[in-house]
C-alpha cells in the first residue's frame, strides 16, 4: 500500500517471523503423535475394563437371588431412598454433615395439614434420618399426661424381623434428645411403657417448625424392607386432639387394619443394596477403578471401589512441596497439552448410588457389553466406562459396570510428552530467539543504510561533500550492497562537482572570444559598417555575457555564502531604504509595512538586498498592471517574517514542488525584458540565501485566489548583538 511518497507493507523482520512460524510444525506434528498414542492407550483401557467387567459378571452368572431379594409384594410401594453415608452422622438436629445429601430429600403433606421433607442415610448398619417439619405452632408434650398423641409427634412403621407390625412414636417436650417408645395399635399408650433405645435422635425447634435428626438399626427391618413415617399436627394446646397427620405412605383404612385384612407392604420399601452382592465384588475392586452391579431396573445392588479416592496429583508424581517452581510450570503446561489434571476428581452424585438410567446401561441391559467415555461430574476429567451384562441362561438380570479415570494414562503419556516437549520447545524457543536476533540485526543494518544513503543528500538533490557510508566491511550481500551505494554517491558527488565547475569553465573560455568580437566590432563601427548589424551584433554579445555571468553567479553563491562573514544586520532599516531607492523606478506601487522598533539578524547586508531584488524582480513580472506589491515584516519570538505579496497568476499544486528548483522558471517570453534572460535562477537564488541565513523560502496562494505571497524566515540575533 502507498501512502503519500512511502510505500507500506511487510517489514523484514515481519516476514522472517513469519516464515520461522514453519518451524511450529514440528512440536504439532509431535503432539498429534502423542494424541493419537493417548488414543491408542484410552481404547487399550476400554477394552480391558470390558474384559474385566466379562470376567465379574461370569461370576455372578446364573445368581438371580443377589438381584432380586425383594418380595413381589412390595414391588409396587413409593420407596424411600437409603443413600449410602460417607462417614457417621453426629445426632444434633443440623444438616451440616450430610454433606448435601439433605438436597436430596423428598417432600410430603399438603396445607392445612402439614408439610414435612425427609432423607435417609445408611452407615455401618444403621438407618439415620433427618426430618425437617414445617409448623409454626408446634404443641408440646405434657409430663403430666399419660397418653402420647396428645402433641406433635412423628410415627414410625416398619415390618420387623419376624414380619410383625412395628410401630415407634417420637414426642418431645422442646429441643434436646427425644424419646422414642413402642405404642399400641391406636398410638396411644407406651407398650411395655419404658422408652425404646435402640431409636435414638435430636429435635431443634426454629422459627419454621422443628427438625428431627434420628438413628435405628437396619437390622430392626425384616426382610419386607418396609418403612413408612407420620408426622401428627395437634394445633389446639387446650384440647390437645389431631388435627392433621400427613404421611409418607397412602393412608391405611382402619377397618381393614383393625380386622387384619390390610395388605402387607402399605408402608414405604425402603431400597437396600445388596450386602451379600458387595461381599462378592469386594474382593474384586481394582485400584483407580469403581465396580457397580446392578438389576434389570438398574437399581443400584452394589458398589465397590471409588473414583473420588484418586487424589493423586499425575502432574506431580513426587512431593509437591520439593518440586522447583520451574518444574510445576513444565509440569502445568504439559498437563494442559496431555489434559491432566492436578485437581481432585469429583464424580460423587447421592441419587447415583441408588439407580442410573445411562445409555449404556440400557445396552447392558438388551445384552450387548459396550464401552464409553464420559466427562466426570465436575468437568475436569474424563471417565472410561465398560458395561457388560450378567445373564440366568438367556435372560439378562443385571449388569456390571466397571469406571475408571484416564489419569494414569494421563501419568503414564505425561513421562514420554515431557522429554518429547521440552526438547521440542527448548529448541523451537531457541531457534526463534535466534531468527528474532538474526531479523533484528539485519533490520537494523538495512535500516542503517537507507538512514547513511538518506543524508548523502539535501531535500533538493545536493550531494553532501563527505559522505559515510557505515558497514562496508561486512562481507555478506548488505556488505556489498553498502559498498555499492558507496561508490554510486561518490561517482555522483564527483559529477555534481564537474557541473558545478562548468559556468565557471565556460566563463573564462567564453568570455576571451567575445572580447575579441566586440573588439572587432567597436574597429568595424569606427570605420563606418552598417550600424543595424553592429548594433543586434552587440545585443547578443551582451545577452550571451549576462547568460554566463548568471551561470557563474548561481555557480559560486554557495561557496560565497558560506565564505561571507555575517554580523548583526538591521533588517528594518535595510528594508525601507531598498524599497524607497527601488520605488522610483519600479512601475508598480510598493507598499512597505514594517514594525516601528528595529528587527536584527545575523547576516550579510549585501545577500539579503539580493533576495529582495529576486523577490521583488518575481513580484514585478507577474503583477497585474495596476496593483500594488506589498512588501511587510513582522516578528514572534525567535523568527522575523519577510513577505512579499503580488496580485496576478497563483501557483498550482504541482509547480510549488518544483519553484525553488534549479532552472526553473514560469515566465513567458512576452512576460521577459529583451534584454533580461531568465534561466529559472532567481527563486533557486533566494532560497539558497534564506537557508545559508538559518531560515527558509516559503510560497502559498492568497485566500481570494487572486495572487501569491512569497515568506522568507529568518531567525533574529540576541538582544546583546544589537
Amino acid at each position: 500500500m502507498k501512502v503519500g511518497s512511502r510505500i507500506i507493507g511487510p517489514r523484514l523482520g515481519s516476514k522472517l517471523l513469519l516464515a520461522g512460524c514453519v518451524l511450529l510444525l514440528i512440536p504439532w506434528l509431535g503432539l498429534q503423535s502423542l494424541r493419537a498414542m493417548q488414543q491408542f492407550l484410552t481404547e487399550g483401557q476400554a477394552e480391558a475394563q470390558l474384559l474385566t467387567a466379562s470376567g465379574i459378571a461370569a461370576l455372578l452368572h446364573g445368581r438371580r437371588e443377589l438381584f432380586d431379594d425383594n418380595p413381589e409384594s412390595t414391588s409396587q410401594l413409593a420407596e424411600l431412598p437409603l443413600y449410602p453415608l460417607p462417614g457417621r452422622i453426629l445426632l444434633d438436629g443440623f444438616a451440616e454433615d450430610w454433606q448435601g445429601l439433605e438436597q436430596h430429600s423428598k417432600h410430603y403433606g399438603e396445607a392445612p395439614g402439614p408439610t414435612f421433607s425427609l432423607i435417609l442415610g445408611e452407615n455401618k448398619q444403621r438407618i439415620y434420618g433427618l426430618l425437617k417439619v414445617r409448623d409454626t405452632t408446634p404443641v408440646y408434650r405434657h409430663p403430666a399426661y399419660l397418653r402420647l398423641d396428645h402433641s406433635d409427634h412423628l410415627r414410625i412403621y416398619f415390618k420387623s424381623a419376624n414380619n410383625g407390625e412395628g410401630r415407634l412414636l417420637i414426642t418431645f417436650e422442646g429441643s434436646g434428645k427425644i424419646t422414642a417408645y413402642g405404642v399400641d395399635e391406636d398410638w396411644r399408650i407406651a407398650t411395655p411403657g419404658s422408652p425404646d433405645y435402640r431409636l435414638q435422635g435430636h429435635v431443634g425447634i426454629d422459627a419454621d417448625g422443628y427438625n428431627i435428626e434420628f438413628s435405628l438399626p437396619l437390622s430392626m427391618l425384616g426382610e419386607q424392607r418396609q418403612l413408612g413415617l407420620a408426622v401428627v399436627d395437634v394445633d389446639d394446646p387446650q384440647r390437645r386432639s389431631i388435627a392433621h397427620i400427613s404421611r409418607t405412605f397412602a393412608e391405611i383404612n382402619r377397618g381393614d387394619y383393625k380386622q387384619g385384612n390390610y395388605k402387607q407392604g402399605n408402608y414405604n420399601r425402603v431400597f437396600i443394596r445388596s450386602v451379600a452382592t458387595e461381599a462378592i465384588i469386594q474382593g474384586l475392586q481394582r485400584e483407580e477403578a469403581q465396580i457397580w452391579v446392578f438389576d434389570r431396573a438398574l437399581h443400584v445392588r452394589a458398589i465397590a471401589g471409588g473414583l473420588t479416592d484418586q487424589t493423586e496429583d499425575y502432574l506431580n508424581l513426587e512431593d509437591q512441596r520439593s518440586t522447583p517452581l520451574w518444574q510445576s510450570f513444565i509440569d502445568a503446561i504439559l498437563g494442559k497439552l496431555v489434559g491432566a489434571t492436578s485437581q481432585r476428581l469429583e464424580d460423587f452424585d447421592p441419587l447415583q448410588t441408588l439407580s442410573r438410567d445411562d445409555a449404556l446401561l440400557h445396552k447392558a441391559i438388551a445384552g450387548v457389553g459396550s464401552t464409553q467415555r464420559r466427562p466426570s461430574l465436575d468437568g475436569r476429567h474424563e471417565i472410561i466406562a465398560a458395561a457388560q451384562p450378567v445373564r440366568d441362561g438367556d435372560s439378562v438380570i443385571g449388569v456390571v459396570l466397571i469406571e475408571q479415570s484416564t489419569a494414569t494414562i494421563l501419568s503414564l503419556q505425561r513421562l514420554s510428552l515431557q522429554h518429547i516437549a521440552l526438547l521440542s520447545l527448548l529448541s523451537l524457543s531457541a531457534i526463534v530467539i535466534v531468527l528474532l536476533l538474526f531479523s533484528a540485526r539485519l533490520t537494523w543494518r538495512i535500516t542503517r543504510l537507507g538512514s547513511d544513503t538518506n543524508t548523502a543528500s539535501d531535500e533538493w538533490g545536493r550531494m553532501q561533500q563527505r559522505v559515510d557510508i557505515r558497514g562496508t566491511h561486512a562481507g555478506d550481500e548488505i556488505g556489498d550492497l553498502s559498498r555499492n551505494i558507496e561508490q554510486l554517491l561518490a561517482r555522483l558527488n564527483r559529477y555534481q562537482q564537474f557541473l558545478s565547475a562548468i559556468p565557471r569553465t565556460l566563463r573564462h573560455e567564453i568570455n576571451n572570444p567575445l572580447n575579441t568580437a566586440a573588439t572587432s566590432l567597436e574597429h568595424l563601427q569606427t570605420q563606418g559598417g552598417d550600424m543595424t548589424y553592429v548594433d543586434s551584433a552587440q545585443r547578443g554579445l551582451q545577452r550571451i555575457s549576462a547568460i554566463v555571468d548568471s551561470l557563474a553567479e548561481a555557480a559560486s553563491l554557495e561557496d560565497a555564502l558560506s565564505g561571507d562573514e555575517v554580523s548583526p544586520l538591521n533588517l528594518t532599516a535595510l528594508i525601507t531604504i531598498y524599497v524607497k531607492h527601488l520605488s522610483s523606478r519600479c512601475p508598480h506601487k510598493i507598499e512597505l509595512i514594517s514594525p516601528e522598533q528595529d528587527v536584527w539578524i545575523e547576516g550579510s547586508d549585501i545577500h539579503i538586498e539580493q533576495l529582495l531584488d529576486k523577490l521583488l524582480d518575481n513580484a514585478i513580472d507577474f503583477s497585474t498592471p495596476g496593483k500594488n506589491i506589498e512588501v511587510s515584516l513582522s516578528t514572534d519570538k525567535n523568527h522575523c517574517f519577510l513577505r512579499v505579496k503580488n496580485y496576478g497568476p497563483v501557483i498550482t499544486q504541482a509547480e510549488s514542488t518544483e519553484l525553488f528548483q534549479l532552472f526553473h522558471s514560469r515566465r513567458k517570453p512576452e512576460q521577459s525584458d529583451s534584454k533580461e534572460q531568465h534561466l529559472g535562477l532567481g527563486l533557486y537564488i533566494a532560497r539558497l540565501i534564506c537557508e545559508r541565513h538559518g531560515g527558509d523560502l516559503g510560497v502559498k496562494n492568497l485566500s481570494s485566489d487572486e495572487g501569491v505571497i512569497f515568506t522568507a524566515t529568518l531567525p533574529l540575533t540576541d538582544l546583546e548583538h544589537k
